[in-house]
């Protein structure tokens, strides 16, 4: 008597590696994802959020996400949790196309979203098994922001506790929920976006989101048949939980923070009375990701082995070598080069003390003259960017108008000048040439 739960996570769709999209990697997982969920058959389908990488999804993100999960809808019920990145507005409008717009509701939707987690918002589902013997119960978590419980929750305790505790209640109202009138052939599943004490992260989280002072702890955790935990990327189980508990991790490496992650989807067959079977399916779709880093000669020993792949290459270099970039371009021909950080090697930080910096700083054209040389502008283009900047020092600041005629007058009082040596026509035009006029 058990039930099949199929986990992944965190697409981040219209995600980009620098200035690059990265359309047709996410089409290849995304159809990868889908065969296995085919082959495996499972009763249910659980996404544990950030289905979209921004808060505003551009249109053909919105369309790549309605496409691979009606496909899955097909296979199996499917229960996607809202992530830190996701919209509730944006995954309302995704559920009711999906759903025949509006047509199925409940349980007889193919597409449910967990995007409320106040007590009469959240989601509790059924769906029973397709031997019929058992019944998946699923408690759905979305990710809760600590401003939101100001908003969300009107018990004042949960307004001024701290973030640990607010779950710690919040988490154990989801499994109140799930264990009423539970029964027998009951298999309980809680799906969360969240961030676990103890989790690995990937350095591509946004770093907010996954500090030590909102993390929750493990043994606070619904005691569930299996946990299906998103937003951390990299792929792991949670100790101390007391039962299976899993992040799925993103199905791409996003960033280079992901570098050498494996990536991979949760099969979970799980049962009241029969020990857990947990199979994680390696996914291969997608480029690898890839740092560089040292000289020139280092790199190119290891260039040949980098093949199809993004890249960023952090390359020591004694000075500014304008043909960088085309060198690396020719020793990475099957590869995309994200990024360039050069750094010199003999290039040592001088610590400026007062005297130094009363006398030695450089003036403003001088640093731009030898920024504009080290990035390679020379000659008579250099000539010109230095009169083009010239220019614009010349000209008048809107926000600094020139004083008026008064002002001109009174300046010209102080300094003790006859009013009657004024230049007229200069008050006109608030500037006064009496001055240069007296000195010429």
């Amino acid at each position: 008597m058990t039930g099949r739960v199929f986990h992944t996570s965190d697409w981040h769709l219209g995600r980009q590696i620098g200035r690059f999209r990265r359309d047709s990697e996410v089409d290849a997982v995304l159809d990868e994802i889908i065969e296995i969920a085919v082959d495996w058959a499972p009763d249910l389908i659980v996404h544990s959020g950030d289905l979209f990488d921004s808060s505003r999804p551009g249109l053909e993100d919105m369309r790549r996400a309605a496409h691979a999960l009606r496909r899955l809808g097909t296979i199996a019920p499917v229960v996607v949790v809202a992530g830190n990145h996701d919209t509730p507005h944006v995954l309302a409008f995704l559920e009711f196309v999906l759903n025949d717009m509006g047509t199925r509701a409940g349980d007889q939707a193919r597409v449910r979203f967990a995007t409320d987690a106040r007590p009469d918002g959240l989601l509790v589902a059924e769906y029973p098994t397709k031997n019929s013997e058992s019944t998946l119960r699923i408690g759905a978590l979305p990710y809760l922001h600590p401003n939101r419980f100001t908003y969300d929750f009107t018990d004042p305790a949960l307004m001024t506790a701290a973030y640990a505790e607010r779950m710690r209640a919040v988490q154990a109202d989801v499994y109140r929920r799930l264990a009423t009138g539970h029964r027998a052939q009951d298999i309980l599943v809680f799906a969360a976006h969240l961030f676990v004490e103890g989790a690995t992260p990937s350095y591509s989280e946004r770093q907010i989101s996954i500090a030590a002072d909102y993390a929750a702890a493990p043994a606070d955790l619904p005691a569930v048949a299996y946990g299906a935990l998103g937003h951390i990327h990299k792929p792991q189980s949670v100790g101390r939980a007391g039962f299976p508990a899993r992040y799925a991790g993103s199905p791409l490496q996003m960033d280079f923070g992901e570098a050498g992650d494996t990536k991979s989807v949760v099969l979970a067959e799980i049962g009241p009375g029969a020990a857990p079977s947990i199979d994680v399916v390696p996914l291969s779709s997608g480029r690898r990701l890839i740092r560089l880093e040292g000289t020139l000669e280092e790199i190119a020993q290891r260039a040949g082995r980098v093949g199809d792949a993004w890249v960023k290459a952090v390359v020591t270099v004694e000075a500014f070598n304008p043909a960088l970039p085309d060198t690396l371009a020719k020793m990475l021909p099957k590869a995309t080069i994200v990024a360039i950080d050069e750094r010199r090697a003999a290039a040592p930080d001088r610590v400026l003390d007062r005297k130094t910096s009363t006398q030695e700083l450089p003036d403003i054209e001088d640093l731009l003259r030898d920024y504009l040389s080290d990035r390679g502008t020379t000659g008579p283009a250099l000539d010109r960017a230095m009169a083009a900047f010239a220019h614009l020092q010349a000209e008048p600041d809107p926000d600094d108008p020139a004083p008026c005629c008064e002002e001109t007058l009174l300046t010209a009082a102080i300094a003790g000048r006859p009013l009657d040596a004024i230049d007229r026509s200069s008050l006109l035009t608030g500037t006064d040439t009496t001055a240069t006029k007296a000195t010429a």
